[in-house]
């Protein structure tokens, strides 16, 4: 599924907030692409790793060690799956608006 721009911006902008309030965390260079296409308009994930590979032009191998890195980060949150069950990631950015 497509992403929209404004979605994609606000992946964007909350990936970079992440980023400068965590400035001893670093992020993989294409976080943003994954996030993009596994989240294009919700914030729950539960695609193969082949489909979400396929969706963002992505590095299928790469994708895991990826998904682990922003677990760890807990921008995502991951609840395995079973069988032929992908698992599932939550999304989980900061907020962008102003207090």
């Amino acid at each position: 599924m497509p992403i929209d721009a404004r979605r994609r911006e606000e992946i964007a902008a909350a990936v970079a907030a992440y980023a400068n309030a965590h400035p001893d965390v670093r992020l993989p260079r294409r976080t943003v692409e994954l996030l993009a296409a596994m989240f294009p308009t919700e914030d729950v994930c539960q695609r193969s790793l082949d489909a979400i590979a396929a969706e963002g032009d992505l590095d299928r191998g790469r994708i895991a060690s990826v998904l682990r890195r922003l677990v760890e980060a807990q921008l995502l949150s991951r609840e395995r799956g079973s069988g032929k069950v992908p698992d599932t990631y939550h999304l989980h950015l900061p907020s962008q608006r102003q207090p």
